[in-house]
């Protein structure tokens, strides 16, 4: 595969969209062959990274340790298509938790990936609380990719939080978290979600020195007492709804409203969601049981529009109206799009599966969330009660018609799946221009015992057509080194397309950190733009599809 690097300057974005006729979405489930099937582990969802640096993509796999031999996965790619869990040997199984989530990002800058992982209490009976931790890959700094837990001398906790500084790291039930630079500095900060309803969820900067500093208060984020139960479940969005190179926050919560967060590019943050007048955020206002959200743009008008997996109701589809009224403004069109599922979706991934140049959504369903988990699982403390998805269901996958609507092309696809869905994360694990998919399952126990069907994670091969392709990989200076934040423009011909690097979507999930786009029929690029958090703006003119493209950012 070939792979060309650039440093070069200016550029602007336009919006632009343009439609392609396609053949048949298809996928092959090669779990077994590729050894990552993996039963009977109650996952959250995949993250995917080149976490060893030699150029294939290796997964991680978050889980709950409700049973003996089911910690964290790391399956780690030998190049040839196959696995193998090296969690325990590389210092990330984190042994004995109830993960909940994990986020890959480079830190510290220094060219390797570091590790999150968001962890819940311990419940009745159990041993170690394992607190929300951090990993610091060594690989730079010792040519092997082990890690080395840092959570306690990075300062991951709480302010004035005895129970944190006892155990050493973020003690509550974590939901999920997610990496992103909200002060543009040029490190990456972090945000963490909690499940309980009347505990804060927690941003901390990043101090450019290894440590970071909880400004959950000062910077405006926090939610309690705008909601009634602030139970703020799936990964953290950061994303730029108002498109001025600074990332915002949607927050999802489970049975309350969606808080939207507008970066004040000072530090702080301003709730928009309910503002009477414009800018505003109120088609975030359903109340479902959203998981995280994944946003992508799926009309290529410039601006970035979200699906909400909710595990009660319908999912929604919002989309941004930006481009067309120039302030921050949102459309509910659920309910002419067609992908108004109500299939107990926990898990979402946009990515152009058809490489026509549109995005597609895939959801990763559950069943409904219909029954109260205390009347399952014997050991769970009386003051938590909620209510899971038991019955396995049907996913979905969705082809976008170009129109603001999509066709539901399941049945066929080989992509149908069948379980208790949570996460879902699309990415090229072949390397032939085509995302792939990931997706995790929820097996439940009970004092240590299984009692449902056991679930599995599912890895479902792209068989791919003749469009062309090109992939983008960022590498930031200025910037974070991961590029979280960015967003590149991809021009070809009438077809223009608009991709936002983030760290982690949905249910706790993550894409390929390197950025992909379809051609549609054709094999060429006449413009590649890319706008770094830190201002700088790169063009790459007239450049040939198929291959992956690296962009570094100028060091000026």
């Amino acid at each position: 595969m070939q792979q060309r690097t650039f440093a070069f300057s200016a550029g602007l974005f336009f919006a632009s969209s343009a439609i392609a006729d396609t053949p048949p979405i298809l996928f092959e489930d090669v779990s077994d062959a590729a050894g990552v099937t993996d039963m009977a582990v109650n996952s959250s969802g995949p993250a995917f990274a080149d976490y060893d640096n030699d150029g294939d993509l290796d997964i991680y796999v978050a889980a709950e340790s409700l049973a003996e031999g089911i910690n964290n996965r790391l399956w780690e790619n030998d190049g040839t298509g196959t696995f193998r869990d090296v969690a325990a040997a590389r210092g990330v199984d984190n042994a004995g938790s109830l993960s909940r989530g994990a986020s890959w990002g480079d830190f510290d800058n220094d060219g390797d990936q570091d590790l999150v992982i968001s962890n819940m209490g311990p419940g009745p009976g159990r041993g170690e609380h394992i607190p929300t931790t951090v990993y610091r890959n060594l690989l730079t700094e010792t040519g092997t990719a082990t890690f080395e837990n840092v959570t306690r001398t990075a300062g991951v906790m709480r302010a004035h939080n005895e129970e944190d500084m006892r155990i050493g790291g973020v003690s509550d039930t974590g939901a999920g978290v997610a990496w992103g630079d909200y002060d543009n500095d040029g490190d990456l900060d972090l945000f963490w979600k909690c499940a309980d309803s009347d505990v804060e969820n927690a941003l901390f900067r990043n101090n450019g020195d290894g440590t970071f500093t909880d400004v959950t208060d000062v910077s405006g984020v926090a939610i309690q007492g705008k909601i009634l139960e602030a139970n703020s479940q799936g990964a953290p969005n950061w994303t730029d709804v108002n498109n001025d190179g600074w990332v915002d926050l949607l927050i999802t919560n489970e049975g309350e409203s969606k808080i939207l967060l507008v970066n004040n590019t000072d530090g702080t943050f301003t709730d928009i969601t309910k503002n009477r007048r414009g800018p505003n955020g109120f088609a975030f206002l359903n109340p479902g049981n959203a998981n995280g959200a994944c946003i992508g743009d799926i009309d290529n008008d410039g601006d970035f529009d979200f699906y909400l997996p909710t595990a009660d109701q319908a999912n929604r589809l919002i989309i941004s109206t930006l481009s067309e009224k120039g302030e921050v403004g949102f459309e509910d069109i659920t309910l002419t799009s067609g992908v108004g599922d109500p299939g107990g979706a926990r898990g979402c991934t946009m990515a152009d599966f058809d490489n026509d140049g549109l995005l597609d959504i895939y959801v990763n369903n559950g069943g409904l969330s219909n029954v109260l988990i205390n009347d399952v699982i014997l050991d769970m403390a009386p003051f938590v009660q909620f209510y899971i998805a038991w019955e396995p269901a049907y996913n979905k996958l969705y082809r976008n018609n170009g129109d603001h609507t999509f066709t539901d092309i399941t049945d066929g696809s080989g992509a149908e799946g069948f379980g208790i869905g949570s996460g879902v994360g699309a990415a090229d694990i072949n390397q032939d221009g085509f995302p792939d998919l990931f997706l995790t399952n929820r097996t439940y126990y009970s004092n240590s015992e299984l009692v449902n069907i056991p679930q599995q994670n599912h890895l479902l091969m792209n068989q791919g057509n003749d469009n062309g392709w090109i992939k983008v990989a960022l590498s930031g200076s200025k910037s974070n080194k991961n590029g979280y934040g960015a967003k590149v423009k991809v021009v070809s011909g009438e077809l223009s397309q608009i991709r936002e690097h983030t760290s982690a979507h949905g249910y706790n999930s993550t894409n390929d950190p390197i950025l992909m786009f379809g051609l549609g029929n054709t094999d060429t690029v006449d413009r590649i733009e890319v706008s770094w958090p830190s201002g700088a703006k790169q063009v790459l003119n007239n450049v040939s599809g198929r291959q992956t493209v690296q962009i570094n950012e100028p060091q000026g």
